[in-house]
């Protein structure tokens, strides 16, 4: 048992055109804001202190803290540094959690860097998707390719060692031998873990109007050669492929992506974060300037008002197990067949015999003793492998 924790950074200097995440470019409300999320990080310490996320048996190695967005490195420092100390400070963090902020190549500097290794933070996801200046011209970046290279060196010289960089495949003008290129050079940026999202469009935004059949620029067949080309080579490199996405050196893994796909809980902190506690999913409100004023107008409490956030879910055991598989299809290692009697005590197979025998005479998994997972071919076919255990 760990204690994870995400906190959601809304604010951006400006929304990339292929971006569907809540954020905004409001730098008036950011000390509002920030004040509201300590006020927050403090109920939710109170709420949870007789939770198993507070008992003997947290352990650091297990425990996590990340700072998405948005984009946590757009605001002044001194907001990031006093939540993540009111953070550490009520939930009791460990000094050897993985404590994640994810940066921009466009708004870090050393002074940041410094600040927020000095404030506990440890791991840096910076969000490069590209070292190819043309391609980032196309997602509309605010950063070239030598402002990549400078946002890594800066975190190192800041004593960053566990740096992940984010990787845009499938980008109309992109080729494979261009992927290729940007993982060796990740490589030599000393990167330890590299996540390679597909590109997809989504409705209202601006590449919706320009690529909304991206299948016309970048066929199908292409993207997915490109998806399989750069993990067979992320793999030869020595990045493991761990998750659909994600690929890392050894030790290098994301504890607290790898715990959401063990269907672990963790609160959730900040306007459109969303989290799991006591079997319930919950979201808060895509809305800045609603979260600052559901907190601004509380009086003293120990509990979390009433308007803050809103139930998405609550899981039950069938829940948990239908979701359990849907989850572990996601990691290389699969649905792990021990943990989930351990888990529910009921035998993977005596509850979905149908979902596993079917997808295996498909050849979409792999039938390997303990562990159910998907094939090469199943990483093309994933979502419709996982419904079936819906």
């Amino acid at each position: 048992m760990g204690k994870h924790i995400y906190v959601h950074n809304p604010f951006c200097a400006g929304k990339c055109p292929y971006c569907d995440f809540y954020s905004v470019a409001e730098p008036s409300l950011i000390e509002d804001y920030y004040d509201c999320a300590a006020r927050e990080v403090k109920l939710w310490a109170k709420q949870l202190e007789n939770s198993e996320m507070f008992s003997d048996d947290c352990e650091g190695a297990g425990c996590s803290v990340y700072f998405g967005g948005g984009t946590p490195s757009y605001p002044d420092a001194t907001y990031i540094v006093n939540l993540m100390k009111t953070i550490v400070r009520e939930f009791k963090i460990p000094e050897d959690s993985e404590n994640t902020i994810e940066i921009n190549p466009s708004s870090i500097t050393g002074e940041k860097a410094g600040l927020y290794r000095d404030a506990g933070f440890n791991r840096a996801s910076v969000g490069i998707q590209s070292l190819d200046d043309g391609i980032l011209k196309t997602l509309g970046r605010r950063h070239d390719s030598a402002a990549a290279a400078a946002a890594v060196a800066i975190l190192q010289d800041a004593g960053f060692r566990n740096i992940s960089a984010d990787l845009i495949i499938g980008v109309p003008g992109q080729t494979t031998d261009g992927i290729i290129r940007d993982i060796e050079l990740f490589e030599h940026m000393g990167i330890k873990h590299i996540s390679t999202y597909s590109l997809t469009i989504e409705e209202g935004t601006p590449f919706y109007k320009k690529y909304r059949h991206l299948e016309d620029v970048m066929p199908p067949e292409t993207e997915r050669e490109m998806y399989h080309k750069s993990r067979d080579f992320l793999a030869a490199t020595g990045f493991v492929p761990y998750e659909i996405s994600n690929s890392a050196l050894p030790g290098y893994q994301s504890r607290h992506n790898s715990s959401c796909w063990r269907g672990e809980e963790y609160a959730a902190i900040g306007a459109g974060a969303h989290g799991y506690l006591d079997s319930v999913r919950f979201g808060h409100k895509d809305d800045v300037k609603d979260y600052i004023n559901v907190l601004q107008d509380i009086a003293a409490s120990d509990r979390i008002p009433e308007g803050l956030i809103y139930r998405e879910e609550v899981m039950s055991i069938g829940d948990k197990m239908r979701e359990y598989p849907f989850l572990r299809l996601r990691t290389t290692e699969g649905i792990d067949r021990v943990e989930f009697e351990r888990r529910f005590g009921m035998a993977l197979d005596e509850v979905f015999p149908k979902a596993i025998k079917d997808n295996v005479s498909r050849g979409l998994l792999e039938d390997c003793g303990r562990y159910v997972r998907l094939s090469s071919s199943g990483l093309d076919f994933a979502s419709l492998v996982m419904e079936d255990f819906l």
